[in-house]
């Protein structure tokens, strides 16, 4: 009887101007609601998504809101199941002298977490890319934490060093630049992309807005077809791939849009022709 009378919800919702309704009430709680992660709308590029952002609150991370440069602190006490794949791969494949970019690392949450359990190799060096806002407190915890000599932070991709690694962890999706623009930006290219929680749609793509509680933020859901475009483009070899299964974008009244898990892949950059 239970799931009869779900599945009649869920057809009553699609109903277009029932559907419509529902999508507007639930617009006025997401621009009031705090301590969520919540989800709306569907729109085709972040220029469009940027343009219904709710008034009462900043945009993205680089703001003077403590709480935007404070998130995920709990993330740093123990490594999430999410972040495994990154353990396992950095773990077996990082060797001595190298360097990554932890591009949209925050403030080092999981360069704390990792070295909870894992033995980087001697010597080694983490550069976070972040906005400004975010580096800057990235840089105060890194002084209350003895300044571990192997962390950096740069918010300006130009200053970043030759990388062996460039690590995408949650972050790919905040930034409207391609990852082949990205990578091009960099001095050099890189040896590996180790690409985690990155929401990806089996057949489209399109921008959501998030509601982290401090901020809203423009979010880019990827396509399939398009990010395997780019990273052949890149010359890339895909290693592995996984599913976070412990991720997932619920955008409310458009389930055909949403997802139940996200996805990793760890990338070889082999030379250009």
């Amino acid at each position: 009887m239970f799931r009869r009378t779900k599945a009649l919800l869920h057809q009553i919702e699609r109903i277009p101007v029932i559907n419509q309704a529902l999508d507007r009430h639930y617009a006025k709680e997401f621009a009031s609601a705090t301590n969520v992660n919540w989800f709306k709308g569907v729109y085709p590029d972040f220029a469009t998504a940027i343009a219904d952002v709710p008034a009462n609150k900043p945009l993205g991370y680089d703001n003077d809101a403590p709480a935007s440069a404070d998130m995920y602190r709990f993330r740093m006490q123990a490594i999430a199941p999410c972040d495994y794949p990154v353990a396992f791969w950095l773990n077996r494949l990082m060797q001595p002298n190298e360097r990554l970019l932890d591009f949209g690392g925050h403030v080092g949450v999981l360069y704390y977490a990792l070295k909870r359990y894992l033995s980087f190799p001697e010597p080694f060096e983490w550069t976070i890319y972040d906005v400004p806002a975010v580096v800057r407190e990235g840089r105060k915890f890194a002084e209350e934490n003895q300044n571990p000599v192997h962390l950096n932070f740069i918010d300006d991709l130009t200053q970043a060093d030759t990388n062996d690694w460039v690590l995408f962890s949650g972050s790919l999706q905040y930034v409207e630049d391609s990852l082949i623009s990205i990578i091009e930006r960099l001095p050099s290219r890189p040896k590996y992309l180790l690409i985690n929680m990155l929401p990806v749609h089996p057949e489209q793509q399109y921008v959501t807005l998030q509601n982290i509680s401090t901020a809203f933020c423009p979010y880019r859901i990827y396509r399939a077809v398009s990010l395997m475009e780019d990273i052949q483009k890149l010359n890339g070899e895909v290693i592995d791939e996984w599913r976070n299964a412990d991720k997932a974008c619920v955008i409310p009244y458009h389930p055909e849009h949403s997802l139940d898990h996200y996805h990793g892949m760890l990338v070889r950059l082999n030379p250009l022709h």
